[in-house]
């Protein structure tokens, strides 16, 4: 009798749980079935009432001014993958060839094509280990393209001694004067300008810029023996744009030459040729004429 109420109520536990599982995989197969009506209810909707294509709006072209400009223009018009490459719904986008067919081409903010520039900064020597060399530098320059420009400059410097030199006075009868120091140069540069970028301050303002390196030569006014002495020069520096017409700028250069010394009051020693080095940092502001036509 145990065994058999025993296989009753194992076979009751039995089916019970076979009706559990079943109405269990009824509701998942239910809501499986709307989900895919719902895939299938919006198939059938885009595929009957396709959403509207919104075209942007043309943008603005500046008309070419150069001949050059007009060439480049006819050149993508009659380009027949320009033709045909149209975007007319979204399902277009695959048939666009990367990197042709989609590009951003924005004009500098500060251009200086033919257009000339005046830098006037202060500025110090960086190098000098007996005298406080402070003065000031004004530039004039002019530049054939975005690239390349010629600039005049002169930089007038004053020279006070500084506590090393009193020290070498006092202590060791030593006269710093007699050594060669700089009091003007003036040169003439060859600008060229690599590099344009951008920067932006804690995402409120960008700020575009040039990196430029300049060569060139001229005269150097010293206290040496010879007064004038030609002069070789190396520099380079940053242009950021305040505005279409004025920026600030910052330059370091490299100025070398050749002199000899004064010869002290005893003469014993005679004094010979030798090399001697400026390195001049300068920071001001760079005013640009005319007024870009092409902006």
């Amino acid at each position: 009798m145990q065994n058999t109420y025993v296989k009753k109520t194992s076979a009751k536990y039995a089916l019970a749980i076979i009706l559990v599982n079943s109405l269990c995989w009824n509701v998942l197969a239910q809501e499986q079935n709307a989900e895919d009506m719902d895939v299938i209810g919006v198939e059938s909707l885009y595929r009957n009432n396709p959403p509207p294509v919104q075209t942007a709006p043309a943008p603005v072209v500046s008309e070419p001014t150069t001949a050059k400009e007009q060439q480049e223009l006819q050149a993508i018009q009659s380009n027949p993958e320009v033709q045909n490459s149209r975007v007319r719904s979204l399902t277009d986008l695959n048939q666009l060839s990367p990197f042709q067919d989609i590009s951003v081409i924005q004009k500098k903010y500060l251009p200086k094509t033919e257009r000339f520039q005046i830098y006037a900064a202060g500025g110090l020597t960086t190098n000098s280990p007996w005298f406080t060399n402070l003065g000031a530098k004004l530039n004039l320059g002019y530049h054939f393209s975005e690239s390349w420009g010629l600039e005049l400059s002169g930089m007038f410097l004053s020279n006070s001694e500084n506590q090393s030199a009193k020290d070498l006075r006092t202590n060791n009868n030593l006269q710093p004067d007699k050594f060669v120091t700089t009091k003007y140069n003036m040169g003439l540069d060859l600008i060229w300008s690599p590099i344009y970028g951008k920067l932006t301050t804690l995402d409120n303002r960008i700020i575009p810029f040039d990196m430029y390196f300049s060569f060139g030569g001229g005269v150097s006014n010293t206290t040496s023996q010879e007064k004038t002495v030609p002069t070789y020069h190396i520099g380079t520096g940053q242009i950021f744009a305040i505005s279409k017409s004025m920026a600030f700028r910052w330059d370091y250069s490299w100025n070398f030459y050749q002199a000899t010394p004064v010869a002290d009051a005893t003469g014993t020693v005679a004094p010979s040729k030798t090399t001697y080095n400026d390195l001049i940092f300068t920071a001001g502001i760079s005013f640009f004429f005319p007024e870009a036509s092409y902006r």
